[in-house]
């Protein structure tokens, strides 16, 4: 029974959140939504900032299950990094579908929001972006080897490009509420990538 209560409280935060911000969501808005009182969401959760970590975590899970399924070995190592932003689209094109707008980047928007304050909330955005780069940075390295790209490249600056412009693409979609944007960055990610270092 309380695992039900934690598991509806981070689903209920996770709509909240998503539907207008973090800054927006208050504790009693969540426990109305939810409908449990606050002292059970003071059980699972000490503070805001703790379900705000709570429903970044669950968005990373998410994530990492379609970066798993994108990044198997069975395509070359820069066709994994094209099947990501394929299906990250698809995964934003879908939100759009059941929300009406596209919602940016799960990741993203709390990156954005929870960042920069005091507590555990800016570590746990670092370890979650570089395991995302991470991805990229081992399809980049691999390309490498195989000699799929120009001499000078290197993986870490060429996943940490892919991985910004991603981002930032990914807001563009939002603001036009154009989730093809993230499919047409492909060649432009390839481009990034591709380029030495320098």
């Amino acid at each position: 029974m309380a695992d039900d209560t934690r598991t509806r409280l981070v689903r209920t935060a996770r709509a909240l959140i998503h539907g207008s911000s973090y800054a927006d969501v208050g504790i009693g808005d969540l426990c109305r939504e939810a409908g449990v009182h606050r002292g059970s969401l003071y059980h699972f959760f000490p503070s805001k900032e703790a379900v705000g970590l709570a429903v970044l975590d669950a968005n990373w899970e998410l994530l990492e299950v379609l970066l798993d399924e994108s990044f198997g070995d069975e395509l070359p190592p820069l066709e994994r990094i094209d099947a990501f932003i394929g299906g990250f689209a698809g995964m934003l094109t879908a939100a759009r579908d059941l929300t009406g707008a596209v919602p940016g980047c799960p990741v993203g928007n709390l990156a954005l929001e929870l960042s920069g304050r005091p507590g555990a909330a800016s570590a746990r955005i670092a370890e979650i972006l570089t395991a995302w780069q991470r991805y990229f940075r081992d399809a980049v390295a691999e390309a490498a080897l195989r000699g799929h790209l120009p001499a000078g490249v290197d993986p870490d600056v060429a996943a940490l490009r892919a991985l910004a412009y991603l981002q930032g693409i990914t807001l563009m979609a939002k603001a036009y509420d154009r989730p093809s944007l993230v499919v047409e960055a492909t060649a432009a990610v390839r481009t990034l990538i591709q380029t030495p270092a320098g």
